[in-house]
C-alpha cells in the first residue's frame, strides 16, 4: 500500500508546481511617483522608446524646443492615485521639413473608465509558453493621468512572447477614446540638402 501512495503523492506535487500561479509583481515593482504632468518628450521616455540619437549622427533638436524635465522611472501606480485618462507615447516614424528628415514621437490622450487598464498594468509579466516565437518589438512608454492634469508614468508588464506589453494592456488601452493626438520631431536624421 505504501508503494503506491509514493506514485500518486508524486503526481500531486508535480502537478502543484505546474498549476503555481504567477507572483504578485506588486512587491517587487516600485511605486510611481506622481508629477505636473505626462511628457513624451522627456529623455528617459525617448530612451525607453529607442528614440535617443546615436553617437556620431547628425541629430539635433528643433531650435524652439523647449528642455524636457527628467521623467521618474514607471512604477505601480499609487493606489491613491485616481485616473482618469492615459498617455500613450510612441514612436511616430519620419517627419521631413525644410530642415529634413527628423525622427518623432507621438503622444495620444486616452480617455475614459481606466479600471480594465489598471488591472492590467497590476498583472504579472505573462509566462513565456513553449515553442513561443518573440514577438516583434511593440515600443509603448504610458502615463495615467487624473483630472488635475498630474501623471504617473506605469511599468508594463511583459507580454508571453516578449517584444512589449501584456495584450490585456493593448486591450485595455483600444477601449478608451483617443481625444488628442500629436507627434513632435526628437532628432535631426538626415539635413536636407543645400538648395
Amino acid at each position: 500500500m505504501g508503494r503506491r501512495l509514493v506514485p500518486g503523492l508524486l503526481a500531486v506535487l508535480v502537478l502543484a508546481g505546474c498549476s503555481s500561479a504567477a507572483p504578485d509583481p506588486s512587491p517587487t515593482v516600485p511605486v510611481a511617483h506622481v508629477v505636473e504632468a505626462a511628457d513624451c518628450m522627456a529623455p528617459q521616455v525617448l530612451a525607453a522608446l529607442d528614440l535617443t540619437p546615436a553617437a556620431g549622427t547628425a541629430a539635433t533638436v528643433p531650435s524652439s524646443a523647449a528642455p524636457h524635465v527628467d521623467a521618474p522611472a514607471p512604477g505601480r501606480v499609487p493606489s491613491t492615485f485616481v485616473a482618469t485618462g492615459a498617455v500613450e507615447c510612441t514612436p511616430g516614424g519620419t517627419l521631413v521639413d525644410s530642415a529634413g528628415t527628423w525622427s518623432s514621437v507621438r503622444a495620444r490622450r486616452l480617455d475614459g473608465d481606466t479600471t480594465a487598464l489598471e488591472a492590467a498594468l497590476a498583472l504579472a509579466p505573462a509566462p513565456t509558453s513553449q515553442g513561443c516565437t518573440p514577438a516583434p518589438v511593440s515600443r509603448l512608454d504610458l502615463w495615467l493621468v487624473d483630472a488635475l492634469g498630474r501623471a504617473v508614468r506605469a511599468s508594463l508588464p511583459e507580454g508571453a512572447c516578449g517584444g512589449g506589453p501584456r495584450a490585456e494592456i493593448t486591450t485595455a488601452l483600444d477601449a478608451l477614446e483617443v481625444t488628442d493626438t500629436a507627434t513632435y520631431p526628437v532628432g535631426l536624421l538626415e539635413p536636407a540638402p543645400n538648395p
